[in-house]
């Protein structure tokens, strides 16, 4: 097996879970089935102390389509204690996770973007309200991409936890950009938890990669020890052309506050399919494109220098081979100004109704 073993590298590992252990990730050939494994080793006695690990045998009984299957658990010998390092063995995605296609150069339309977010939602419903069971390690490199929007899978159940009658489990000292506030304080976490870091990925889907190689890990772990999120508030702007009803949908499951989140993946899942978004696309710097939804045209939003100085939008409809102009132009004083997203609003709902 050792001749079919290729190392995976993760550049930024020390960013998805500390204090750092034993995290290898290794891509098997399995000689018998004849297909690609991807097994991934963790240290339990990282989180023990919690004392509600998820067994392993009942990580194998959860099959879900939106819920990457556990093949097998195997103990792994040779290790000190009080160390105990398992290694959690996967099926292997050829495409790999969102952290990857972003990497790649890869973009999401928006529309794509919000069914791959609710097909992990139905995941964690299966999770939460069939098993009773918190991920508390929702985070892009976790989602895995299979082709297929409606078939994104959670991956990575190694310190999943099982949730009380109150439904939650303690807090854990998992820190990556994708964490909730209370995560490592305290000193329970609830749906609400795993709600907000699938927010934080939805974000990433529609403004584009975080720039993770400026984070520290002592950035990371300091801000969420004095309960704070970890991610810049730079990170976390949104495109001029997210409509309104998506701006408050990521805002409230991104809200610091668990009590002021969806109060589960089901309710949140509802929420993003009542948003009526196009799939508006940078064409080139300030000129954003995107398809009527029902309808064979085009429309397109320029940003272009005022003569009277700051930045004037236009609006233009495409029907046929040509652009014309549609609607009153407006000057703001720069791209970030609040009327800018009235303006893309107006603009969205024509090409969406």
């Amino acid at each position: 097996m050792r001749d079919h073993e290729r190392r995976l590298v993760l550049d930024y590992e020390s960013l998805h879970s500390m204090p750092i252990g034993v995290h290898e990730v290794h891509v098997w050939w399995d000689q018998v089935l004849h297909n690609w494994l991807v097994g991934k080793k963790v240290d339990l006695s990282e989180f023990e102390a919690a004392g509600d690990l998820i067994e392993p045998r009942v990580m194998e009984m959860i099959k879900h389509p939106n819920i990457v299957d556990v093949r097998a658990v195997a103990n792994v010998p040779g290790y000190p204690q009080p160390m105990r390092v398992v290694e959690i063995l996967m099926p292997y995605f050829e495409q790999g996770s969102i952290t990857d296609a972003l990497e790649r150069g890869e973009t999401f339309a928006p529309t794509k973007a919000l069914r791959i977010i609710q097909a992990a939602l139905q995941g964690l419903t299966e999770m939460h309200e069939h098993h009773g069971i918190l991920h508390r390690d929702i985070k892009s490199p976790n989602l895995f991409l299979t082709g297929d929007a409606d078939l994104v899978k959670i991956g990575d159940l190694g310190v999943a936890g099982a949730m009380d009658a109150s439904g939650a489990t303690p807090a854990i000292q998992v820190a990556h950009m994708y964490a909730p506030p209370e995560m490592m304080v305290g000193p329970r976490v609830t749906r609400a938890a795993d709600l907000y870091s699938m927010g934080l990925v939805l974000l990433e889907l529609l403004a584009g990669k975080f720039d993770y190689d400026s984070y520290t890990s002592t950035e990371v772990v300091d801000a969420l020890q004095q309960g704070r999120p970890p991610l810049r508030e730079s990170d976390r702007q949104l495109p001029a052309w997210v409509c309104r009803r998506l701006r408050r949908l990521v805002l409230k499951a991104t809200h610091p506050d668990p009590t002021q989140r969806f109060s589960s993946a089901r309710d949140m899942s509802a929420a993003l399919a009542s948003v009526k978004i196009a799939d508006w696309r940078e064409v080139e710097p300030n000129v954003w494109q995107a398809p009527h939804l029902h309808r064979n045209e085009h429309w397109k939003i320029t940003a272009t220098p005022s003569k009277d100085g700051g930045i004037e939008l236009a609006t233009f409809r495409r029907r046929a081979a040509s652009w014309r102009r549609n609607g009153e132009a407006l000057v703001v004083p720069s791209i970030g100004h609040p009327q800018v997203v009235s303006y893309f609003e107006k603009v969205n709902n024509r090409a969406v109704s």
